[in-house]
């Protein structure tokens, strides 16, 4: 049975895992507003990407329900689908910060 639970946890930690390229590690986000006297946002990159893979894998798993989803019709899939390809392809905004490209969000032109 631990040998099962490993598996199992070495899964999880496989999908939620993406290496971030070596150029960005230890690197921060900023933010920086528009508005005078504001202050700025910073953010750990090691924490950015935590939140894009975090985001992909939330998208992985919607298209799974979708996909598995016997209520809806088939038409419904592909219209739920298309919008899920639409984000991925907004996604690959952040493909810069992926150290492989197979981690890489792909659209619909990919």
């Amino acid at each position: 049975m631990k040998i099962l639970a490993r598996l199992v946890a070495d899964e999880v930690e496989k999908r939620h895992s993406a290496d971030l390229a070596p150029k960005w590690e230890h690197g921060v986000v900023v933010f920086v507003p528009h508005v005078p006297g504001m202050k700025q946002h910073e953010i750990s990159m090691d924490k950015f990407m935590h939140k894009v893979v975090m985001m992909r894998d939330n998208l992985r798993v919607l298209e799974q329900q979708i996909n598995a989803n016997s209520k809806l019709t088939d038409g419904e899939k592909v219209k739920l689908q298309s919008y899920i390809t639409r984000i991925y392809g907004s996604m690959t905004s952040f493909n810069f910060m992926f150290a492989y490209d197979e981690d890489h969000f792909k659209g619909a032109g990919e």
